[in-house]
Order: C-alpha cells, then sequence, then structure tokens
C-alpha cells in the first residue's frame, strides 16, 4: 500500500532565471483571467438566449481548457509557456466555478463565490507540472524545467539548483508544482511512499483538544500529558498587527504610469503604482506571515511525530472551533491560533504512515460527566472551571483529564480490545507531565498539578 505526501524544497538561480520564472506566472496569470473574462461572457449569453454551447463551455471540466488552443493561435506568447502549467490554469478556473455551482444548490457545504479576476503582483501564481516526469527531472542537485517553444521553434529550459537535493532521493515523483512565498521560490514534489503495515495496539492514548493548550492526554500506563500550545503564535500576531498597521497607513498609490503594448508602447490605459514605504511594509508582513506558517506546521509535525513514536493508538475527540467567544480577544485566541483541526489531520496522515492507528471520538459530554461513577453535570460547566468534584462521588477532577479520561473509555469500547486499564476499567492517573515544543525537540517537565502536589508531600 502507498501513501501520497509532499517534499518541499528550496531553489537556488540567479535573478535572470528567476525572472523567466515570473515571466511563466504571468502569462498563466493573464490566462485564467482571459478565460475568466469568457467565461463571464459566455455565462451572460446562456443567461440570456439559453445556449446549451455556452453552459457546457462555462459549467464542464474541460470546457474552459478546450478554448486554449485557439488562443495560442491569436496570442502567440502562450506557446512560450509548458503545456500543462497553462493546462490547469484553466482547470483551476473551472474547479472554482464548479465550486461555486455546488455550494449554490446546495451540494457543498459553506459558501464558494463567482471566480474573480487575479492579481499577479497580490499574489505568485503557481506554475503545475502534474504528469510524471514530463515537463521537469531531477539531474543529481538540479532541477531542469521545460518551458514552451520561442519563435523558432526551439524548446526552452531553465536549470535551477536544489537546496536539499537528497530530501529527493529514492522517491518516486509524481508531479511538481513551483510557487514563491515571501520572495523565495519553491518546488513542492508529490511522491508515492510504502506505507507500513497496521501496528498491534499495545499503548493508547486519548486526547482532549481545547484552547488553553493544545490537548491534555490520558494513556494506558496512567500518565497523563498537557501539551502546551505553541508560545510564538501571540508574538507573530502583535508582528503582524504592526505591520498590517503601519502598510495601511501608507498611501498604496504613488504614481500612475501608462501600461505599455506589446511593442513597448505606451497606451491609453495607466496603472497606478504603490509607494516605496508601502511596498517596505508589505514585503516585511510577507515575511512575517511565512514565518508563521513554517513555525506552525514544524511545531504540529514535531508533536504528531513524537505521539506516534510514543503510542501505537492515538485517540482524538471531534471538537472544532464555531466562532463562539466572550470578548473579542477570546474570539481571536480561539479561531485564529486554533490548530486543532489542521492537527487532526497532520496527526492522522502521521499514524497512517508509520503504520500506528489514529481516531476521532464524540468527545460530546465528555467534560461534564464523572469518569468513576458515570454523574453528568445536566448545566455543564463554565469554561472558566478548571477543577471541580463529582456530587455523587465526591471525586475530584482536572476539567481536562477527566474529558481525556472518558474519551480513553469511548475508544476502548469502540474498539472491543481486550487492553484493560489500570484499577478495574477506570484510568488511575499516576503521574503527570507536560510538553512543551523548542526548536531542539519535545522537552518534557512534570505539570504544574505534579509540582504542587510534590511540594504538598515535602511541606
Amino acid at each position: 500500500m502507498t501513501l501520497t505526501k509532499v517534499i518541499k524544497v528550496q531553489l537556488k538561480a540567479d535573478e535572470q532565471t528567476f525572472a523567466y520564472l515570473d515571466g511563466q506566472s504571468k502569462i498563466c496569470n493573464w490566462l485564467y483571467n482571459c478565460l475568466l473574462e469568457k467565461a463571464n461572457e459566455l455565462k451572460k449569453e446562456f443567461i440570456e438566449t439559453g445556449d446549451e454551447e455556452s453552459a457546457k463551455t462555462v459549467y464542464t471540466e474541460r470546457g474552459l481548457r478546450n478554448l486554449i488552443p485557439a488562443l495560442k493561435k491569436e496570442y502567440p506568447f502562450l506557446c512560450s509557456v509548458y503545456s500543462s502549467p497553462l493546462k490547469n490554469a484553466a482547470l483551476r478556473l473551472s474547479s472554482a466555478i464548479q465550486a461555486h455551482q455546488k455550494c449554490k444548490k446546495g451540494k457543498r457545504k459553506g459558501t464558494s463565490g463567482w471566480p474573480k479576476f487575479r492579481s499577479w503582483k497580490t499574489k505568485w501564481f503557481s506554475l503545475l507540472y502534474d504528469e510524471p516526469n514530463k515537463g521537469f527531472k531531477i539531474v543529481k542537485d538540479t532541477l531542469v524545467l521545460s518551458l514552451g517553444i520561442d519563435k523558432e521553434g526551439k524548446r526552452l529550459r531553465l536549470e535551477l539548483q536544489i537546496k536539499e537535493p537528497h530530501l529527493l532521493r529514492n522517491q518516486t515523483l509524481r508531479n511538481l508544482r513551483i510557487v514563491k512565498e515571501a520572495g523565495f521560490y519553491y518546488a513542492i514534489f508529490t511522491v508515492q511512499t510504502e506505507v507500513c503495515k497496521p501496528k498491534p495496539i499495545q499503548k493508547m492514548i486519548a486526547l482532549d483538544p481545547n484552547h488553553k493548550n493544545l490537548a491534555y492526554g490520558v494513556d494506558l500506563d496512567g500518565k497523563a500529558i498537557e501539551i502546551a500550545a505553541p508560545h510564538f503564535l501571540k508574538i507573530h500576531d502583535t508582528r503582524i498587527d504592526e505591520l498590517k498597521s503601519k502598510r495601511d497607513r501608507c498611501s498604496k498609490t504613488s504614481k500612475e504610469v501608462p501600461i505599455l503594448d506589446e511593442n513597448g508602447q505606451p497606451t491609453d490605459k495607466i496603472k497606478k503604482l504603490p509607494s516605496r514605504r508601502w511596498r517596505k511594509y508589505h514585503k516585511a508582513l510577507e515575511r512575517a506571515l511565512h514565518k508563521r506558517r513554517e513555525q506552525t506546521k514544524s511545531f504540529m509535525f514535531t508533536v504528531a511525530h513524537s505521539l506516534c513514536q510514543k503510542y501505537d493508538c492515538v485517540g482524538i475527540g471531534n471538537y472544532t472551533p464555531n466562532g463562539s467567544g466572550k470578548t473579542t480577544s477570546m474570539r481571536r485566541a480561539m479561531n485564529n491560533r486554533s490548530l486543532i483541526g489542521r492537527f487532526k489531520e497532520i496527526l492522522s496522515w502521521t499514524a497512517q504512515k508509520s503504520g500506528k492507528t489514529c481516531i476521532e471520538y464524540d468527545e460530546t459530554g465528555t467534560t461534564r460527566t464523572c469518569h468513576a461513577c458515570g454523574y453528568r453535570v445536566e448545566e455543564g460547566l463554565d469554561p472558566s472551571i478548571r477543577d471541580w468534584v463529582c456530587p455523587s462521588c465526591c471525586t475530584e477532577h482536572i476539567r481536562d483529564e477527566n474529558a481525556a479520561i472518558n474519551g480513553l473509555q469511548k475508544i476502548l469500547r469502540d474498539l472491543k480490545t481486550k487492553i484493560l486499564v489500570p484499577c478495574s476499567g477506570l484510568v488511575s492517573v499516576m503521574e503527570r507531565w507536560a510538553w512543551r515544543v523548542l526548536p531542539g525537540g519535545i522537552e518534557m517537565s512534570l505539570s504544574r498539578q505534579e509540582r504542587r502536589s510534590v511540594a504538598a508531600s515535602r511541606n
């Protein structure tokens, strides 16, 4: 059995080579906008006349893609781009139109508006080579990229150095996407990797995701683990807000210059250039967003790999943020800084890759239900209550720990396994640890509750 994964490597080249890549991206962006303009005209024509051919072109998967050969004859500069990026620019637009139609008809959840024209300066248009080893190849530490043809019919090529070529050794490459992020160029390869056989479940942990920390888990050995939320998110958000504020206070329009035609002559059309100060803060903002994204991704993969290394089965509650929160800062912390949804996807993929088991259990009622006697607090527990005592059996509970124990019991019932937890089926937590992700890996230390109990016993 195989599993699909991606490998992202940075590209190195001179300014002229990257300028060629920018040109390829601009042409694909132009094609996208050109096809969108034609789609708008055909949509209007279909609404007015009911022409089925117009609807077939706009609303089918390959209708807009079939317009590319005629456009190549009308606009010869399209021939300078390889066929795959051009084709996928059209398919990307068709996919956006179909998503809009499905949401409009209630066949898809959420909302998706009609596609809008893209600005290349706002976002670099990625180049997708979607066929294995067609249009690109790896020669030692060099990526050889095929482009289109010139006026004489000669094939154009680019050579770019790969910063970490060892990551691609002995890999089966499926496709390639070229992107630009925060001023750097990256090659994203989709590869096929072999999946390990499912391993028998001996060690198990249940995680209760929340916002005070990333998750609180309890395993079969009676160990409780509190995984701290990333401390750097608040720092990054403060920096990003500062840069956005400074950028928005600048005048975006500095001067107006005429748009040049194909021969380099000025036309009647005018474009507005942003000010130098605005561009400065905009680049700094892009770098800050890129750094936040990369550190967040590294954090989640570090936690996922550590859990799959220690346990054969990892269960996690199905809670996801729903936009609630009493104050603005609380809503932002719960939604913008929440990693629960993305962490579940990464944990599931990591477990599948390593032959481990990942289960998402229904955590309804796990927080307000006593794991010892099953008593249920009907009115629920306010989020400010972190410790509570069961009115029925007088058991003292740590909020997240009780929820994780209930989740562990649910997983055991669902798996119908013969593995028994300590204390005749009920988990008795004997150790409490705190995990904190540092640049060097996971730092393990005693949790606050454990430190307090140790200090109390000494006194």
